[in-house]
């Protein structure tokens, strides 16, 4: 049998382990929360649902519900990834036709108009920031999904690293720091992450940042808290911001917590997103500008995603992401836009948040 084609008997561990549902066309999500072992959740059918209170699943919701509901993979199979076992034998190979096409959005010189564009709108009024996101497309060269996963793991301690490939969506691969909500019992922690500086130059203390990036958390914040006292939440508090360093970039980030009642996890969620980090404000300008301005839908990229159990949910915003169709991939990146954002700088962020895995790809057919 060829080395790539493992019988059922195999045992597969690891980027092996990954590659292998990939190439079966299995519905599953794979996933490292930190801190934590890496997981694989396997359904049989390639159908998926809703995600219902107190149901063990791995949540998937697009950024834009209007265009298809929040969907779910409940585990038939749970594999622990770097285990030594046997795991293939009760997961089938699909033929689920063709390899989703990769559709680009923006390049640099459209992205670099785009962002001129928001300024201007922002300048008169009719909003006050706007996320724009754009694509880039590259090689995997001899990285694989399996061994992109694992690096990620390895290279960002403190992210949520996940991977889903379903027949509606296709295969994603994300490392992000944002999450969007954690749910213990009746606590909830919700994440504002907004401003971007190269790692590299950005002050340790978020009173030293610019007055862009401050404006940009203020936002997101103020936003954060209004929707968790809208929808019920009590005892919402939020700490002063931190500086959060993620690969090569940093972010202003504040924690809001909050008491919620333990069955309204995904509610909150749902009316959470999307906050401003990831859409804009005021939301229906920024959704507006978003659909005129870009080119193609976001699919998963900025939706969230993570595990849910009948206590917990572990829902974080899908960036830092990746599309990957065989051996190419398109990778979405995005920047909050405000009224003193200047197009080349935020040309130049975008770029810098794809090296999160553009580096991970080079190093890895370095290896070879």
């Amino acid at each position: 049998m060829p080395p790539h084609q493992p019988d059922h008997r195999t045992a597969l561990t690891g980027a092996a382990l990954i590659d292998e549902l990939i190439r079966r066309k299995a519905t599953f999500a794979a996933f490292r929360l930190p801190g934590k072992d890496a997981l694989a959740y396997v359904q049989h059918s390639a159908d998926l649902q809703p995600p219902h209170a107190g149901q063990q699943c791995f949540v998937l919701a697009p950024f834009d519900t209007g265009e298809g509901p929040v969907l779910c993979i409940k585990p038939e199979m749970i594999l622990a990834i770097d285990e030594d076992r046997s795991t293939m034998s009760g997961i089938a190979e699909r033929t689920d036709g063709p390899e989703h096409a990769l559709f680009h959005g923006l390049d640099r010189t459209g992205y670099r108009s785009a962002v001129a564009e928001s300024i201007n709108a922002i300048r008169a009024g009719q909003l006050q920031k706007v996320v724009l996101a754009r694509t880039i497309a590259t090689d995997l060269g001899h990285a694989t999904s399996g061994s992109l996963f694992q690096a990620a793991c390895l290279a960002y301690p403190s992210a949520f690293v996940a991977m889903a490939r379903t027949k509606r969506f296709g295969t994603w691969l994300g490392a992000t720091p944002e999450r969007l909500m954690s749910a213990a019992m009746n606590r909830i922690e919700v994440d504002s992450l907004a401003g971007t500086l190269p790692a590299y130059n950005a002050p340790g203390i978020a009173e030293a940042w610019g007055e862009k990036e401050r404006e940009e958390q203020r936002l997101v914040t103020a936003e954060i808290t209004d929707c968790l006292l809208a929808n019920g939440a009590r005892e919402v508090h939020a700490d002063a911001p931190t500086v959060k360093r993620s690969a090569n970039v940093a972010h202003l980030h504040t924690r809001i917590t909050a008491i919620a009642e333990q069955h309204d996890a995904l509610r909150l969620a749902a009316a959470l997103h999307p906050t401003p980090a990831v859409g804009g404000k005021p939301a229906f300008e920024a959704f507006e500008l978003i659909r005129r301005l870009e080119p193609r839908s976001r699919s998963l990229y900025a939706g969230y995603w993570g595990p849910v159990e009948a206590e917990q949910a572990q829902l974080f915003v899908n960036i830092r992401c990746m599309e990957i169709a065989g051996p190419r991939a398109l990778l979405h990146v995005g920047a909050g836009i405000t009224g003193s954002s200047d197009p080349e700088v935020e040309c130049d962020e975008v770029e810098l948040k794809a090296r999160t895995w553009l580096n991970l790809i080079e190093e890895l057919g370095a290896r070879r």
